[in-house]
This record gives structure tokens, C-alpha cells and sequence, in this order.
């Protein structure tokens, strides 16, 4: 039997929790973006504040560039992604973490959810600089093109496969596992 690194554990952990939380009415329907108004992505969960942002108040943040490569339905896609780390955005929103608690935010994280519902999740320690440093995109651009009408993408660089390269985000929720085992 292979045994597990606890980065890889703590991951399956709280995606374990986080799918049976979020597969409940627990997290706001998607905010779906019309015609009349350009596509938002609403920062919601265990914040100290709710926040929209569009594509142009991501391109605020410091931007990233990425290239990729991960395995699709179609067969091996690359593409270079810009946009502003998944961290950063998270962080203007303040997530809650307890100071009194050693490495709390191991127990968080992030659920990207596209326009059509689809949903991904990314654990805290995966994109924290101090634990995996994934570098995490919320994508404003993709190949150089701005995604300004179909709103941003979630980008996970060193994925195998595109699965959690969420299109048209409207929602990231971050949360904790704690908070799910205590709902239960």
C-alpha cells in the first residue's frame, strides 16, 4: 500500500468534506452573468466581507503568467493563462482564520463554480506560499485573449487533466472543514 503525504491527505480531507457541504443548499446559487452587465465573480463563504469582482477589477491584482498543458476529452491541451493568483484574490476578502489556532488555514478552501454549476475545489495548503505555493490562477486571459465576455477561469497548474480548470467562474467560496463536520 502507498502511503500518502500529509499535504495529499489534508487534501483528501477537506475535498471529502467539501463535496458533501457543497453539494447541500449551504453555498448561494451562481451568479450568472447577462448580457447588460459584464460577468462577476462573487467571493463569498467564511470572509469578512462578500465581494463581486469583473474581469477588469481582476486585472487589478498583480497578474501571473502560466503555460500549461493537462490532459481533456479532446486530447492534450497547452495554453498560457494571465490573471491574478487564486491567494490574492481570496485574501482581499479575509478569510477567517483563527489566530489561535496553529496552521488554521489547512483547513480551508476554495470552491471555484462555473456559470453552468460546474465546481471544483482547491485546498488552502495547496495555493498557501508557505505550504504547496501552487500558483493558482483566476485567468483574465487565455493564449492572449482577453476572457472579458466569458468571464475568468480557474487555472491549476501541474494538474494531469483539466478537470478543476473551471470556465466562467461566478463564485469562490472559501470555507473550512471544521465548519462542515460541525453542520452535520
Amino acid at each position: 500500500m502507498r502511503k500518502l503525504s500529509p499535504r495529499r491527505v489534508v487534501a483528501a480531507f477537506v475535498a471529502i468534506f467539501a463535496v458533501a457541504f457543497l453539494s447541500s443548499s449551504a453555498v448561494a446559487a451562481p451568479v450568472r452573468s447577462g448580457h447588460s452587465r459584464p460577468a462577476q465573480v462573487v467571493v463569498t463563504g467564511q470572509v469578512q466581507h462578500r465581494r463581486a469582482y469583473t474581469v477588469a477589477d481582476l486585472r487589478r491584482f498583480p497578474q501571473h503568467t502560466v503555460t500549461v498543458q493537462f490532459g481533456s476529452s479532446t486530447g492534450t491541451e497547452q495554453h498560457t493563462f494571465t490573471g491574478p493568483l487564486l491567494t490574492d484574490v481570496a485574501a482581499a476578502v479575509g478569510p477567517r482564520f483563527d489566530a489561535n489556532v496553529k496552521n488554521d488555514q489547512l483547513r480551508f478552501f476554495v470552491a471555484a463554480t462555473g456559470a453552468d454549476g460546474y465546481r471544483a475545489i482547491v485546498s488552502w495548503g495547496e495555493i498557501d506560499p508557505a505550504f504547496g505555493a501552487r500558483q493558482v490562477l483566476v485567468a483574465t486571459a487565455q493564449d492572449g485573449a482577453p476572457l472579458d465576455s466569458d468571464g475568468p477561469r480557474l487555472v491549476v497548474p501541474g494538474d494531469a487533466k483539466g478537470g478543476r480548470y473551471v470556465s466562467t467562474v461566478v463564485q469562490l467560496y472559501i470555507g473550512d472543514a471544521d465548519h462542515l463536520i460541525r453542520r452535520r
